[in-house]
């Protein structure tokens, strides 16, 4: 580095003219600091790394057994910093040029069938908050196709009443604002209910998910924590994948709408996507699942052995 600053206080500055939001900074935080913790392991001067060490970096994520979106993740965040400290003069940019892994999109995660994504809510005992809590939770992801960190998001007073239709603002991932609405079915309207008159009091301005430790004042449950829930009701029924976590809440919705035949552009809407290709997505999944399902081959083989049979025969 070509500064007396400090790297605590040149990554301060940096995250400072970050144009993101908060949770965007704080990732970016959270990944230079592993990168910075890399180079100190492996006897590199965080201070003078070279370009050999961010490809190293990035190899040693994959053989980590990271999927590619996660090292893409990681090594992004690298690049944008040097990037940065190039512009800054701080030192040479010594991670342009790196190739990004062949990216997967946030589809690397597999759908839940209909079978299991119904086994998973009948699982969850709603005699107690947490159940209450995290059905509800489960069945908004499932039908409504909502991120953790949307879900995260919700405050009590997000759902209203239109018309005579139940509605639920949401904050989209990216967004700052709660401008956007969803339709929510009545099964949920009546989880929400059951679950806030079990909160005890409460304001409306309060978050919706929370958590419910004794001796612990409720506060907002993070992503991480939506993340655990899931994969522990998950194992609870015996699906123990790694592709398939609380983002397969949201492709389970996708799927399902393409099985009953809704249009693309509806999905599209729904899911809040913005690229059309992302949609795309879930018509495939449809399509390999149809596939396994008839499984063509076994009774074209079938048809072409026993017709070769008859004719000898």
């Amino acid at each position: 580095m070509r500064t007396t600053l400090t790297l605590n206080q040149i990554v301060d500055e940096w995250i400072s003219e970050t144009d993101a939001l908060p949770a965007t900074r704080s990732d970016y935080r959270r990944k230079i600091g592993l990168w910075f913790r890399y180079l100190k392991a492996k006897g590199v001067d965080p201070r003078e790394p070279g370009r050999s060490d961010v490809i190293d970096y990035k190899n040693s994520l994959s053989k980590a057994g990271k999927s590619s979106f996660t090292v893409n993740g990681y090594v992004t965040v690298v690049k944008v910093f040097y990037s940065w400290c190039e512009g800054k003069k701080y030192c040479d940019n010594i991670a342009l040029g790196i190739k990004s892994s062949n990216k997967q999109k946030e589809y690397y995660k597999l759908p839940l069938t209909r079978k299991q994504a119904s086994a998973l809510l009948e699982s969850i005992d709603t005699s107690t908050l947490i159940g209450k809590r995290d059905k509800l939770m489960i069945l908004l992801m499932l039908s409504n196709g909502l991120r953790s960190c949307e879900v995260q998001r919700i405050d009590i007073c997000d759902f209203d009443l239109v018309d005579g239709v139940s509605m639920l603002h949401i904050q989209r991932k990216g967004r700052t604002d709660k401008h956007e609405t969803v339709v929510v079915s009545d099964e949920v309207m009546a989880l929400f209910e059951d679950y806030t008159s079990s909160k005890g009091e409460y304001e409306v301005s309060d978050p919706l998910f929370t958590n419910h430790m004794r001796g612990v004042k409720p506060q907002r449950i993070n992503r991480e924590t939506i993340s655990f829930i899931i994969k522990r009701r998950l194992r609870s029924i015996g699906i123990d994948d790694p592709k398939i976590t609380a983002h397969s809440l949201r492709h389970t919705c996708g799927s399902l709408m393409i099985e009953q035949g809704y249009d693309p552009q509806l999905i599209q809407d729904m899911l809040g996507h913005t690229d059309p290709s992302t949609t795309r997505i879930y018509t495939n999944m449809a399509r390999q699942r149809r596939l396994f399902e008839s499984a063509p081959s076994r009774k074209l083989s079938h048809l072409l052995m026993n017709t070769g049979k008859k004719k000898r025969g």
